[in-house]
């Protein structure tokens, strides 16, 4: 006699959808690593989660870069180091074409392997301090 058998099958496990933000959230958060940008999505409260992410990570950005910017002031009237700005500076222009890449490619989250996440960390600590929540859609 034949044994007959029935096929195991494996658990199913939910499918879990990735975020896909919208062609014009990705033009709005592209927007946001302007300096205008910044501006002017702090005063709406109606932001995505997308959007809100990139309005932290610009935050951060500036801020670093303004620190940057103090920094570098004092640093050139040191006539062996006076170029080293420079180079700090090119590397926030870099730093900002990769988050600009990021946001006009529709990626966000904080990963470990995503080391621009340390300026969205850093946005919302600012936002945290001035008590700036935007409501989420």
């Amino acid at each position: 006699m034949a044994e007959t058998t029935t096929p195991i099958t494996p658990p199913v496990t939910p499918q879990v959808q990735a975020y896909l933000p919208s062609s014009v959230e990705k033009k709005r958060a592209v927007v946001m690593y302007l300096l205008i940008g910044i501006i002017w999505w702090l005063g709406k409260t109606d932001q995505s989660e997308y959007e809100s992410f990139h309005l932290k990570q610009a935050m951060g950005r500036w801020i670093i870069f303004v620190l940057c910017l103090f920094l570098s002031l004092i640093l050139l009237f040191i006539p062996l180091i006076k170029y080293i700005p420079l180079f700090v500076f090119l590397g926030m222009i870099i730093i900002l074409g990769l988050c600009i890449k990021q946001a006009s490619d529709g990626k966000f989250g904080i990963k470990k392997e995503n080391s621009l996440s340390l300026f969205a960390g850093i946005g919302e600590w600012i936002l945290g301090i001035f008590e700036i929540k935007p409501d989420k859609q």
